[in-house]
C-alpha cells in the first residue's frame, strides 16, 4: 500500500510520542506538513523528508528494502538518504511498514 501523505499529515499535524529502537529514548513528532514531519529528540530537532519517506515505502513495497526494522536503518541511508535513518524507521515502523 502505497504512502498516503494526507494520513500522515493527520496522523502527526499534532504530534505523537513515537517508541524508539530498544535502548534509545522516545522519539517526539511535533509535527507534520506537506513536505516533512518535524521530529525532536532531547539533543537534537531534525525533520524528515517527505519525498524519502515515500521512496522508503516505494522499496519496500516492491521487495527491494528489507522490512525488519533493526535493519532497515542501513538500507534506508544506502538507498535513499542519510536524513536520520534511524529516525526515519521509527516514524515507517509507527505507520505499520516495518516488522
Amino acid at each position: 500500500m502505497p504512502l498516503d501523505w494526507a494520513d500522515v499529515v493527520k496522523r502527526y499535524e499534532n504530534g505523537a510520542e513515537l517508541p524508539s529502537m530498544p535502548g534509545a529514548r522516545t522519539l517526539q513528532v511535533t509535527g507534520a506538513d506537506q513536505d516533512y514531519i518535524y521530529v525532536s529528540h532531547r539533543l537534537w530537532k531534525d525533520k524528515l523528508t517527505r519525498a524519502y519517506l515515500e521512496k522508503a515505502v516505494e522499496l519496500l513495497e516492491a521487495g527491494r528494502m528489507t522490512r525488519n526494522y533493526g535493519d532497515v536503518v542501513d538500507h534506508y541511508r544506502t538507498y535513499i538518504a542519510d536524513e536520520r535513518p534511524t529516525t526515519a524507521a521509527t516514524v515507517l515502523k509507527d505507520l505499520g511498514y516495518l516488522e
